[in-house]
């Protein structure tokens, strides 16, 4: 058996970091009215929701709970776990999509009562995946339940589940597992299998399964070949770097030595370590150390977000690497040759920029329409600002939805630019400039909205 079948939780009180779930759940099936009938839960993968459906469907069932935990050793819990009865149905909706699908397997069904459980459960996994005709035909059977029949659904993407089935259910959210919580269940899974193990492994075992429980511990019972879980055994089976081979490499990308660059790829591909993981190592590391170097790595971020989507479709992932730096090295030369020049279209866009007091004269009419406003404001504001980043950050993703009751609202469309706007010295750097634009004391509130959601909003 797997390490991840075997240390599979089969109690609430075994899932881990999902406390505000389970202890209503626990509540719940204690409660023995148990009026809720349909539940969604949606979450990243790995977090634990088919395993709570699985619990939660022993729970109702259970003939003798444990303090809102299924026992696992009655007859009821018995033939759920061993999959025994047609009463507990398990349904993949990436197999089961169609319309005709959900009849034949749920709605010509439901009308029978149980034969051996106390209730009826179906668990609907991935539910997204099912047809508009297919939720459509679903809707009146969960929308008046037959009192004997439970329906769990789960999903990654709660967003692609129609609005009238989420209205009908009791809905939970799971959140990833934090590296603080990862690891120590990864190590009390190495001390029952009898592993040693090394605490910078299950680190970057942690961040590389992207704080998946089943992929950490499926990475583990891969590596547990070798005898222990170390930094050597894991960078060799799973081809992934240490931390230290990251921040050498960004040194590199920094010190613009092309040479050593390319030359380090080359290693790096020798050493077989996956290149399309090490780019999101990159990533994960310069998420973890952004604020030490904003402005570098920034910049360099579009780097491997352009190799991450480039790589998986190129057979040669060295020259991915090598044409991405390539071009980001000689930009960054560019600009530092030309850093003095301001040129016509910088110009120009400088030549909108009027001083306060002077545009409130020129330009009164304007004022009367609150978006030439606020794009003034925000021009002002990006004139005023020294850092580089952060003017582009301004200019290119983030607009002032408006202004009143002394607060500035911004939308920034970009997750890297929000997280540099809402640094404490970057934020009161801005409240500090605004207020000294409009003559008032002005406090600035930002809100992300992805690209898409914003031009839908605007048009």
């Amino acid at each position: 058996m797997s390490l991840a079948n075997k240390y599979r939780p089969d109690t609430f009180d075994k899932i881990i970091w999902q406390d505000h779930i389970t202890h209503i759940l626990k509540a719940q099936m204690k409660n023995e009215q148990k009026n809720n009938h349909n539940y969604l839960l949606f979450g990243p993968r790995g977090t634990g929701k088919t395993t709570a459906a699985r619990i939660l469907s022993k729970a109702i069932n259970c003939l003798d709970l444990q303090d809102g935990n299924p026992c696992n050793q009655c007859a009821n819990c018995n033939i759920i776990n061993k999959w025994q009865t047609f009463d507990y149905i398990e349904i993949d909706a990436a197999s089961y999509t169609w319309v005709d699908n959900i009849r034949e397997e749920i709605l010509d069904k439901v009308p029978y009562p149980p034969t051996q459980l106390k209730k009826k459960i179906y668990i609907v996994d991935e539910v997204h995946m099912l047809s508009k005709s297919a939720f459509n035909a679903l809707l009146k059977t969960i929308e008046e339940p037959n009192n004997a029949v439970w329906f769990i659904f789960a999903t990654t993407e709660i967003h692609k589940v129609p609005e009238t089935i989420v209205s009908r259910c009791q809905v939970f959210n799971f959140k990833k597992v934090l590296k603080e919580t990862m690891a120590p269940h990864l190590q009390n899974i190495c001390n029952l299998e009898w592993l040693s193990f090394e605490d910078e492994a299950l680190n970057l075992i942690s961040d590389i399964s992207e704080w998946c429980v089943r992929d950490a511990i499926k990475y583990i019972d891969q590596i547990s070949v070798f005898g222990s879980i170390s930094m050597e055994n894991v960078s060799n089976f799973l081809g992934i770097a240490g931390e230290s081979m990251v921040k050498d490499f960004l040194a590199l990308i920094k010190a613009k030595d092309r040479e050593s660059v390319f030359k380090k790829i080359d290693e790096i591909h020798d050493q077989w370590i996956d290149l399309l993981q090490f780019a999101k190592q990159n990533i994960m590391y310069i998420d973890k150390s952004l604020m030490s170097d904003i402005d570098f790595f920034i910049s360099v971020s579009e780097v491997f977000s352009e190799i991450i989507a480039t790589a998986k479709y190129y057979p040669y992932p060295t020259m991915i690497y090598k044409i991405a730096i390539n071009k980001f090295l000689w930009q960054n030369k560019q600009t530092t040759k030309h850093q003095e020049t301001i040129t016509q279209e910088d110009k120009t866009k400088e030549d909108l920029v009027v001083k306060s007091s002077d545009w409130i004269e020129k330009n009164q009419n304007e004022l009367e329409n609150p978006i030439s406003k606020e794009k003034q404001i925000l021009n002002q504001i990006i004139e005023k600002v020294e850092s580089k980043t952060l003017k582009d950050s301004l200019r290119d993703h983030t607009f002032i939805k408006n202004i009143s009751n002394w607060k500035a609202h911004f939308i920034v469309i970009n997750k890297i630019a929000e997280i540099a706007l809402n640094r404490d010295d970057t934020k009161n750097n801005l409240e500090n400039i605004i207020s000294e634009i409009v003559w008032e004391n002005i406090k600035i509130d930002i809100q992300f909205q992805s690209k898409e959601e914003y031009l839908s909003n605007i048009l």
